[in-house]
């Protein structure tokens, strides 16, 4: 009997023993797996939130356009009114044009809420075109040769429809060039084109209208921001 609880005790006590090693053990943890190298070089670059920076990362550079710097930028202001007065120029061809006339008279200024369709309102009385309307920058690029958008002029807003052998167009758009080149290269096409134009005013709006049997148009020009503001409406026929 004495033998059997000294056997007893003696496994208990090395049991414990075991128990208090395991606590003591001074294996260190396995090393962490390491980081794909593209997702390591994410983590460590700064933040993009500096301008300066956001040219930097590159990390991505499998699916950009351009990889070795920003974007490009549009050209200066004065760079691009250049441009479009060289444009300009060429549309009206040889010949030095002479100076617009002062208006010689006021018209109906537009809402200040106005929408391109409501420009055609005023041309109501100029045709017999029933168009149903839809608005898309796409008319811009359908006016007649004789009246186009400004060179580089940048459409705002459009409106347009086709009738029967007619059409109705409205533009709103916007050019660096000053207001008194813009009305003189209006003046001159449509002179060019015997539309015999009108020089008015309606308020701090310039406007210049014209017609012949086969177009009428009414164009309103403001300055505003260092830009001038055009609004073109034009039936056909």
């Amino acid at each position: 009997m004495g033998y059997a609880v000294s056997m007893i005790r003696g496994a208990l006590f090395g049991l414990l023993a075991l128990c208090l090693a395991g606590c003591g053990d001074d294996t260190q943890p396995a090393a962490p797996a390491p980081l794909d190298p593209a997702i390591a070089q994410a983590l460590n670059e700064p933040l993009m939130t500096d301008p300066d920076l956001s040219s930097s990362n590159e990390g991505a550079a499998a699916i950009t356009v351009q990889i070795d710097g920003p974007l490009p930028i549009l050209p200066p202001r004065d760079q691009a009114v250049e441009q479009a007065r060289a444009e300009a120029r060429r549309l009206l061809g040889a010949g030095k044009p002479v100076p617009v006339p002062q208006a010689s008279g006021q018209v109906a200024r537009l809402p200040n809420d106005r929408e391109p369709a409501d420009h055609l309102e005023l041309l109501k009385n100029r045709t017999s075109c029933q168009a149903k309307l839809s608005n898309s920058a796409i008319w811009a690029a359908r006016l007649p040769p004789a009246l186009p958008i400004y060179p580089r002029g940048a459409t705002q807003a459009a409106t347009g429809g086709d009738g029967s052998g007619c059409r109705v167009l409205a533009v709103i758009f916007t050019t660096p060039v000053p207001l008194d080149e813009v009305r003189a290269f209006y003046w001159h096409k449509a002179q060019g084109a015997g539309l015999a134009p009108v020089h008015r005013s309606a308020g701090e709006w310039a406007v210049v209208q014209g017609q012949d049997s086969a177009i009428a148009f009414d164009l309103r020009l403001r300055e505003r921001g260092g830009e001038t503001i055009a609004q073109l409406a034009v039936v056909t026929r």
